[in-house]
This record gives C-alpha cells, structure tokens and sequence, in this order.
C-alpha cells in the first residue's frame, strides 16, 4: 500500500532566517504568530516522524500545517 501525506513547515528557525527575524518585518511576522516564535527544525521533524509512524498507519492523503497558528489566524 502506498500512502501519500506532505507537511507544510512555517517559518522556521535555521541559519538562514536569522537575519530576516532580527528585521523589522520578521519581528511583525513573527508577532502575527500565534506562538511568537519560528518552529524548531526539531519541531518539523517531529511531525515528520508522526507521518512516518504506526501511529498514522491510517492517515493518508493530508498536507499537515506545521506553523504554530500562522495559517489559522490569516
């Protein structure tokens, strides 16, 4: 059996944004989160790893939001 789901990660907090996050429209940004913070790449795995599991042995064909709100409150 083959089963597709994706995540769909938030911002998140690597190398790469901590310029963005230090700017002016990364602090508005990450305000509008509901949580306050970028997710940890830790955070993403995490979901990942739940996807991967037996625990979603029956969970198939979703797009799991991983962005600590952010789409809920748009």
């Amino acid at each position: 059996m083959v089963r597709a789901s994706a995540v769909a990660p938030g911002l998140t907090d690597t190398p790469r944004v901590a310029g963005f996050k230090a700017s002016e429209l990364g602090r508005r940004i990450l305000e509008r989160i509901p949580l306050h913070r970028p997710a940890t790449p830790d955070e993403i795995a995490w979901a990942i790893l739940f996807l991967l599991s037996p625990l979603a042995s029956y969970i198939n064909g979703v797009l799991l939001v991983v962005d600590g709100g952010w789409t809920v409150t748009q």
